[in-house]
């Protein structure tokens, strides 16, 4: 179910920022025919063609586990920010599933952002060390 929902969000934002197959395939390096068989569910993503989506389509990877629940939790903390004294407010319900899910896909990308963190500092280093 999951698989699907992921796919389905890839798709959905694909076509809201009006961009082919055939440019996210150029875009990943990978042929269009591939990329279809990945976005029709034939074959799998890997968390790094998922990073790489979310640079190309310029949103969060965790847009592609569930839009809904990315919007739910912005709404949590938005409430939460703000004066909790409407008790009409009507709350949504996520899975455990889904927020499961989102766990680890922050998981993911706090790693993907600590080891480019990482390489930006062993590239200042290198440059530093160049100039004394």
């Amino acid at each position: 179910m999951i698989k699907e929902k992921i796919i389905n969000n890839i798709k959905t934002i694909r076509e809201s920022k009006n961009l082919t197959a055939d440019y996210i395939a150029q875009q990943m390096g990978i042929s269009q025919s591939t990329y279809s068989r990945k976005e029709t569910g034939e074959s799998d993503f890997s968390l790094t063609e998922l990073i790489r989506l979310g640079e190309v389509f310029e949103v969060s990877v965790s847009k592609f586990i569930d839009m809904d629940l990315a919007r739910v939790i912005n709404q949590y903390h938005a409430e939460n920010t703000t004066s909790n004294t409407n008790n009409n407010i009507e709350h949504q319900v996520v899975s455990d599933e889904g927020y499961k899910a989102a766990i680890e896909q922050y998981k993911a990308e706090n790693e993907y952002l600590k080891r480019q963190n990482d390489a930006l500092l062993s590239a200042m280093m290198v440059e530093k060390n160049k100039g004394a």
